[in-house]
């Protein structure tokens, strides 16, 4: 058979891909992981043996981070079940640590954290040397983080430094998984440098690998929010969201950039501009990214808590299956709307369990992000009062929101009633009154009445004046 053959080109490329995902030497090349993501995995072989699992190994790791995510998780079908292979294997040690690190990684890049952490679990168990436990621990550390669990991630990253500064390697390579976990895990810090620094990791990792560009702009436009320069975030997350290489990310990423987008036009003060940018978007299984929890922001900007309750319920309702770290903003979303229609004992029960579960988790400050800071600490202070040993750490996250990302200091927009939201729609353009009374069906006295109480409200004297101000506040989008 000659070196060109079909079959040893996809054993070369395969052995390049599963050492590319170790932390020594460089992160595949993007044309090999497209190469692979095409690749027919075939028919299990009747007894696993270290060539045919590194051969899957290669093929999960492309499907992984190419973002053929779904195939990834049919193979893993095909060929795992209760967390262990289908067929008997006989496998040196370090050959099931990696393999079970490629599994993990691709129930990460779904969302699927607590499987990608059983699997992270099991590789770093196997794992029997500096270079196996580094890979395992750095998927486990993403796992750990895309649920929330930043302490449990801080540990696994600790093992992966100490790992990376001891063990003697001529050189340690960037590792995708690490750097995501630490965009995460700076996020939940609003911690700019941290940020900053992963971001220039990602840019030099792997220079022509689209998805660690995509990637490392995320992170800026995460940066961009923290310092509050949400002008720049605002066209970096944008191209993000809309450009041409808008589908070079992961969709976990893509989906972390939809979040920072809706953040920053929150904290800009445009509501309904970010409610626009959330249509349409489904949660994926398991709400690690949860685009309620996002639209319950923008719901509490415009004042229509109910409406907070109403698309977060079914959140509620998954139990345990929704993602921790998802599950905490959502809880003191809700809690705002409870307090504000007046159900005290609900505002307080939400905000209690969505506190504690943020602080038995690591802390972060996200969950706080663009929520109105004066009823927050309102709130921060009744658990106080209610829960004296939380006192303290209740005491300190109030000193911290100050870091927190909040939307701008122009007043908010008063609460129009839907007949009123229906008149100022129409006031922009040039149709004329009749023609507004006619289109909405209502009598010209209707609509001079409703326009009345519109510039009351407004606190403008005509319909130049009433448009401007709701134009300035996103209120056309």
């Amino acid at each position: 058979m000659s070196e060109t053959s079909p079959i040893l080109n996809v054993k070369a490329v395969g052995a390049r891909v599963v050492r590319g995902a170790l932390p020594i030497a460089p992160a595949p090349d993007i044309l090999d992981l497209r190469f692979l993501a095409d690749v027919e995995a075939g028919p299990a072989p009747r007894v696993w043996v270290d060539a045919s699992a590194q051969a899957l190994e290669a093929l999960l790791i492309a499907r992984s981070r190419v973002d053929h995510v779904d195939d990834g998780l049919r193979l893993i079908d095909a060929h795992f079940a209760d967390g262990r292979l289908r067929a008997p294997a006989r496998l040196a040690a370090a050959t099931r640590s990696t393999l079970f690190s490629a599994v993990a990684e691709v129930y990460a890049a779904s969302g699927s954290c607590r499987r990608a952490g059983e699997y992270a679990a099991t590789a770093i168990t196997y794992a029997d040397d500096a270079v196996t436990l580094y890979r395992a621990h750095a998927v486990r550390t993403l796992a750990a983080a895309i649920n929330g669990e930043y302490r449990l991630a801080g540990e696994s990253l600790a093992v992966c430094e100490e790992l990376a500064s001891t063990s003697g390697w001529e050189m340690v390579y960037p590792d995708y998984a690490v750097l995501l976990a630490r965009i995460l895990i700076s996020s939940a810090a609003l911690d700019v440098e941290s940020l900053a620094a992963t971001a220039m990791e990602l840019r030099e990792g792997a220079p022509n690998d689209p998805f660690w560009q995509y990637t490392a702009r995320a992170a800026e436009a995460m940066c961009a929010l923290v310092r509050r320069d949400y002008a720049e975030g605002i066209v970096l997350v944008a191209a993000l969201a809309g450009g041409t290489e808008s589908s070079s990310g992961h969709a976990m990423v893509r989906g972390f950039a939809q979040g920072v987008y809706a953040d920053l036009l929150l904290a800009r003060g445009e509501p309904r501009r970010a409610l626009a940018v959330l249509e349409g978007r489904v949660s994926p299984p398991g709400h690690a990214l949860c685009f309620d929890m996002q639209r319950a922001a923008a719901l509490i900007a415009l004042g229509r808590e109910r409406e907070v309750l109403e698309t977060t319920d079914p959140c509620l309702r998954m139990g345990t299956q929704h993602c921790v770290r998802t599950l905490t903003p959502l809880l003191l979303r809700r809690a705002v709307a409870h307090a504000r229609l007046g159900n005290d004992q609900a505002a307080d029960a939400a905000f209690a369990e969505g506190f504690h579960l943020s602080e038995s988790l690591g802390g972060s400050l996200t969950p706080y992000l663009t929520l109105p800071q004066a009823e927050v600490l309102a709130l921060l202070e009744r658990l106080a009062a209610q829960h004296p040993a939380s006192a303290g750490t209740a005491e300190r996250l109030a000193a911290m929101l100050e870091l927190v990302p909040t939307h701008d200091h122009r007043p908010p927009l008063p609460n129009l009633s839907p007949r009123e939201e229906r008149l100022a729609l129409s006031l922009r353009g040039p149709r004329s009154l009749p023609q507004i009374a006619e289109e909405l069906d209502v009598s010209p006295n209707t609509v001079k009445s409703q326009l009345r109480s519109i510039y009351s409200k407004l606190q403008v004297s005509g319909r130049d004046a009433a448009v401007a101000v709701l134009e300035a506040h996103g209120f056309y989008v």
